[in-house]
């Protein structure tokens, strides 16, 4: 006569762990990021024809930093919600792109 003993698998806290080491990181990024951007503007470190992409670069990191890190877009199930905001994106750089035309050199 055999006996099934049942035992109860105890969820694995792995993931979780993982998710909070994840958001630290990106949380740490974020602040280095806005920390160097603000040295830069306050210690006047580079000229200022430069120091404007340079924080619309860092700015740009730390947005998708934020998008995937705290929005969960990095999810599988987030398709058509990253494919609007990739096309939002693109249209937005389309329009300051069209307006740094039309106020540049070229006027």
């Amino acid at each position: 006569m055999e006996t099934k003993v049942e035992t109860k698998q105890q969820p694995t806290t792995q993931p979780a762990a993982e998710g909070v080491g994840k958001h630290i990181v990106s949380f740490a990024a974020m602040i280095l990021l806005t920390a160097v951007a603000f040295v830069l503007v306050s210690y006047e470190m580079m000229a200022p024809s430069m120091l404007i992409p340079v924080i619309v670069g860092l700015a740009l990191v730390q947005v998708f930093l934020q998008l995937f890190t705290f929005m969960h877009l990095d999810i599988k199930k987030h398709r058509m919600t990253v494919l609007f905001m990739m096309t939002g994106l693109f249209i937005g750089i389309l329009c300051a792109v069209a307006l740094w035309l039309l106020e540049g050199p070229f006027l």
